[in-house]
């Protein structure tokens, strides 16, 4: 799309010309008119149309320098757009937001967990780095809290049984030694919880966006 100042322009230009061939028109339609006009009448007729067409250059090339930056600042545009839709893609995705994609680990989980063990394993997680964690299909933000329910854990609402998968996206070895190092988290939950917990690492995960709702209700972007 045409700017008003190019829009502008370009009427400028198509002025000019209409002007032009209108005066040529009439000076062809009358050429007993051309004859009967002195030396110095027609010396003045042709500077004057040698300044319309000096006019006409000049605007023509004021329109072509303007369609030289439209075609070079389009792209550039165009780039810069195509990086804040993949920053707004990459920032959604790791708040939780939107669904993602990679490796990590899969924490199998089968027994009496409860909901501080729970809490435990997914900040261990993060505090190694984890970029994305799940809890089967309930995707973990920073809203999201393990709590003891009236038949089992839940998390966001959503019921959580004694059998249940933990999914981590980011450094598969990373993630692993953090959480089987001696004394780690694991360890411990081995001394206190009947539960059994293994860790695979996963070429390829893919975690869901979360259903909750995360808009802010008093906190504002500063701008």
């Amino acid at each position: 799309m045409r700017s008003p100042r190019a829009q502008i322009s370009l009427m400028a230009v198509a002025l000019l010309i209409g002007l032009l061939l209108v005066g040529q028109l009439r000076s062809q339609s009358r050429p007993t008119e051309l004859s009967a006009l002195s030396a110095q009448d027609l010396s003045q007729l042709i500077e004057t149309l040698s300044s319309r067409n000096r006019e006409l250059g000049a605007g023509l090339a004021d329109v072509r320098e303007q369609l030289r930056e439209y075609r070079v600042s389009g792209p550039q545009s165009q780039s810069a757009v195509d990086v804040g839709r993949e920053d707004l893609r990459r920032i959604t995705g790791l708040a939780g937001l939107r669904a993602v994609t990679g490796q990590g680990i899969e924490v199998d989980v089968s027994g009496s967990l409860d909901a501080i063990a729970l809490n435990d394993l997914i900040n261990e997680l993060r505090n190694a780095g984890a970029e994305a964690i799940a809890v089967d299909a309930v995707r973990i933000t920073a809203r999201s809290v393990a709590t003891q329910g009236p038949r089992s854990l839940v998390v966001d609402g959503v019921d959580v049984g004694e059998q249940f998968v933990l999914r981590a996206v980011g450094s598969p070895e990373g993630l692993s030694a953090a959480l089987q190092r001696p004394g780690g988290i694991i360890a411990q939950l081995q001394q206190f919880i009947k539960a059994t917990i293994t860790i695979q690492p996963a070429g390829e995960l893919t975690l869901p966006g979360t259903a909750v709702d995360l808009t802010p209700s008093a906190a504002q972007p500063v701008e």
